[in-house]
């Protein structure tokens, strides 16, 4: 199954997603064992009855083909429709069968690997227990009928290898499907232990040498696997296999046709591999791991525990899993959970981006230093410093995203950020970061920051002495006075809690002293506060960052974003998932939006959005 080159053609709002969780049931009607099915041809998703799903692949349009032990059915919108097969009880005696032609007059026996070639968006299935290769008719709508042929293969019950014409090949159990941007199709032919090719009419093996198990590493026929089920193209030169009985994810050089491993440890039962944003997926057994060239580790679901259970992808549980795919256009992964006959989704989070710099490095005693971090998928935050000699300034926390701390010893202090969000954490060092002296009879230089520099007029935003040569005495004046000091702090305090009460701009002065001398700094319009009312706002008064993105955005200058949606290309109305001040993106296609924002206080706000890929 090619489940690298995913097409996204549209904004979308997508059937069945559930927007608070990871794992979600997406389509199908959970039950153990198999046979149930409906007699209606078309259901609502999480109507349908799945018998031992096995198969799925994303079309052009974002739809999904499943294959479901002998029908094929197109995930539709709302619908499952099915579009090849039997209609009626699977465990039947007519239910099975090699017959082409248009919808439920063809038949199929336990059909597995599905593919959509993306230079026609017809669909190519893998008829395992009927040893062949069949092809569907891109989906138009519902009453133009997919039409079934077979393009390459004959009927064995025992299976056989034989290379050649596709008319006169026979293959064994094959088990999945990838098809490239020039239409070649890679087979992965489980009972042979080897890895067909079919291209010009002809069908050839480039790996492994035809029903001989093993495990080794080389060239063409050098290559042993044993029992390779699941395949996956990370491009036109290179396709991973998971060599399930191995228990390795091995690579395939398509222009050399060298084998090599890459994942050779940590495996039980890997059945299926995928390949995203430079990351490997593997489906093994009840649990989704992910490899990130160094790393292996579980991604969603339970090591060696199956189960039926949806939410955080660390709580989930899956029954065994077979084939799955992804989705680019809302950035998840479609599970063929096999044991619960249903169709899961996996939202996809990629790890946090953690990074931070401090305004200084080599200061004085006491002195307070703003560490302000620059992370991307970022949700929750985890501040080190050692050694702990350190005072929080203006109550600050070791779980903020921006720290200001002042350090009471002299020497070096390493500082550590970690970054976490739903599917991993990082963490940055710097060792020996923050140099600290006592520097005395020096003039103080003034300095300040703000933590919040464009607040709405219910927020307290939070004023912070950076000055050197650690001043004895502070002095703050704003400007207009249309303002009050919070938490206890005055104009003389080092650092001062102050609220708005009136829309517009402010300018904040510093005056300092210690023994030696005085300085002041003035910051003019240095505070923008935007009206606390249900009107829209300047879009100067919220910041995006980063922007342009691409998975996610966080929004500067509100506490809290409450709602957040844009206009899509066809002119609809999308609502994005919000988290604090964070937005997901992975609705949106690539382009240029108009973002509007609601907070928590009622305010609204509209800025430009620029989505990349």
């Amino acid at each position: 199954m090619n489940k690298s080159f995913i097409t996204l053609t549209a904004t979308l709002g997508f059937a069945g997603m559930a927007m608070s969780q990871n794992v979600s049931t997406y389509a199908g009607k959970q039950y153990l064992g198999s046979g149930d099915y409906n007699a209606t041809s078309n259901n609502n998703l999480l109507d349908e009855l799945f018998s031992y799903p096995l198969g799925i692949a994303v079309d052009n349009n974002n739809r999904m083909w499943v294959t479901d032990q002998h029908n094929l059915m197109i995930l539709d919108g709302s619908l499952s429709r099915i579009r090849g097969g039997f209609l009626g009880d699977p465990t039947s005696p007519g239910a099975i069968g090699t017959d082409n032609g248009t919808g439920t007059v063809s038949r199929f026996n336990t059909p597995q690997g599905v593919e959509v070639n993306k230079n026609t968006n017809d669909v190519y299935i893998v008829d395992t227990d009927n040893a062949l290769i069949r092809k569907g008719t891109q989906f138009v709508n519902v009453s133009n009928g997919t039409v079934f042929t077979t393009v390459a293969g004959n009927y064995s019950f025992t299976g056989d290898h034989v290379d050649g014409l596709t008319s006169a090949a026979y293959f064994s159990s094959p088990t999945d499907i990838a098809i490239n941007s020039a239409g070649e199709m890679y087979i992965c032919d489980f009972g042979n232990e080897v890895i067909r090719k079919i291209s010009g009419g002809k069908v050839t093996t480039i790996a492994g040498k035809p029903k001989t198990s093993g495990d080794a590493t080389g060239v063409g026929a050098n290559a042993r696997f044993y029992a390779p089920t699941g395949i996956c193209l990370e491009n036109d030169n290179s396709m991973l296999i998971a060599d399930r009985n191995n228990k390795k994810i091995k690579r395939l050089n398509l222009s050399t046709n060298e084998v090599t491993d890459v994942i050779t440890t940590g495996l039980n039962f890997p059945t299926d591999v995928v390949a995203v944003n430079g990351r490997i997926f593997v489906a093994d057994q009840y649990c989704i791991k992910v490899y990130d060239g160094s790393t292996l580790k579980v991604y969603a679901g339970q090591e060696l525990e199956v189960g039926y259970v949806d939410g955080a992808a660390k709580d989930a549980k899956f029954g065994l899993i077979n084939l799955f795919t992804y989705r680019k256009a809302d950035s998840a992964f479609y599970i063929c959970d096999q044991v619960n006959n249903i169709i899961r989704r996996l939202t996809l989070q990629d790890p946090p981006s953690v990074a931070f710099a401090a305004n200084k490095t080599a200061v004085n005693v006491n002195q307070t230093v703003a560490l302000v971090s620059s992370c991307t998928r970022t949700t929750s935050y985890t501040w080190t410093i050692t050694p702990n000699t350190y005072t929080l300034q203006s109550n600050s926390k070791l779980t903020d995203k921006d720290l200001y701390v002042s350090f009471n010893s002299t020497g070096s202090y390493t500082i550590a950020l970690q970054g976490a969000n739903s599917s991993d954490k990082t963490t940055v060092t710097k060792q020996n970061y923050i140099n600290v002296s006592n520097t005395s009879n020096l003039k103080p230089v003034c300095d300040f920051t703000a933590d919040v520099v464009t607040p709405n007029n219910v927020q307290t935003v939070r004023l912070f002495d950076l000055s050197d040569n650690a001043p004895t005495s502070w002095q703050w004046t704003i400007n207009p006075t249309t303002f009050s000091y919070m938490n206890a702090t005055t104009s003389t305090s080092k650092n001062a809690d102050v609220k708005f009460s009136a829309f517009g701009t402010y300018s904040v002065t510093l005056k300092v002293t210690n023994t030696t001398g005085t300085d002041q700094k003035t910051k003019t319009n240095y505070i923008t506060v935007a009206a606390n009312a249900n009107k829209q706002l300047n879009k100067t008064f919220v910041t995006l960052f980063p922007n342009p993105a691409n998975d996610k955005v966080s929004v500067r200058g509100i506490e809290v974003v409450s709602e957040a949606m844009v206009i899509a290309a066809n002119g609809s109305l999308v609502k994005l998932r919000t988290d604090g001040t964070d937005i997901d993106l992975s609705q949106l296609s690539v382009g240029v939006y108009f973002l509007t924002i609601k907070d928590n206080t009622g305010g609204v706000y509209q800025t430009k959005l620029i989505v990349n890929p």
